[in-house]
């Protein structure tokens, strides 16, 4: 069994070969080398549910799912919504941490990358943020809604992009989702807000 620093290093190796064998998410904002930097390690229900989800790849993808299972005991995972937001089942069955970008376990400046988690059967209701975003789907699927784009389950390997301030959705169905989520540009450093305005 690795450690935590090698589970973390062969996560971030992992990802960094998928965003390298993928135009679309290399091309979004490039990637970066980043330098290794201590976190505290935050566990939330997710984690659990995470670590033990084997399925809902493709051959593809699976690396990376694999090597984030491996990192979900050691991370610091967060929440960004309250319970009034969201809802106390919401918050059991969701989280996410950054992988890379300022405040990340691999620190570096101009994008960020998370890596996040949606049970299923939930709805992560309207929302926005003025850095732009790319979705990239790991395992599971998700019905994508996307103000000025037309609706869309996205499954593994699938991409949606949004705009600045482009307010999106998203609803799981009998799969979860995880998602690799990359954020570049102005409003880096901001976080989501609820509602379409």
């Amino acid at each position: 069994m690795m450690s935590g620093s090698n589970a973390l290093a062969a996560a971030y190796h992992a990802t960094t070969l998928q965003v390298a064998s993928d135009p679309r998410l290399l091309g979004f904002a490039g990637w970066p080398h980043a330098i290794p930097a201590p976190r505290p390690t935050v566990s939330i229900p997710a984690a659990d549910i995470l670590r033990n989800w084997d399925g809902g790849h493709v051959p593809e993808t699976a690396n990376l799912h694999e090597a984030i299972r491996a990192i979900t005991d050691v991370v610091e995972w967060k929440q960004t919504y309250t319970e009034q937001e969201v809802g106390e089942d919401f918050l059991n069955r969701y989280g996410y941490f950054e992988l890379v970008g300022p405040m990340g376990h691999f620190q570096t400046s101009g994008l960020r990358a998370y890596i996040a988690y949606w049970g299923h059967m939930l709805t992560y209701d309207w929302h926005m943020h003025e850095a732009e975003e790319l979705y990239y789907i790991v395992s599971g699927e998700a019905l994508f809604m996307s103000e000025g784009i037309e609706p869309d389950v996205l499954k593994p390997g699938d991409v949606r992009i949004h705009r600045s301030n482009q307010p999106h959705a998203m609803t799981t169905t009998d799969h979860p989702v995880l998602a690799l989520v990359l954020w570049r540009g102005d409003g880096l450093l901001g976080t989501p807000r609820m509602g379409r305005t």
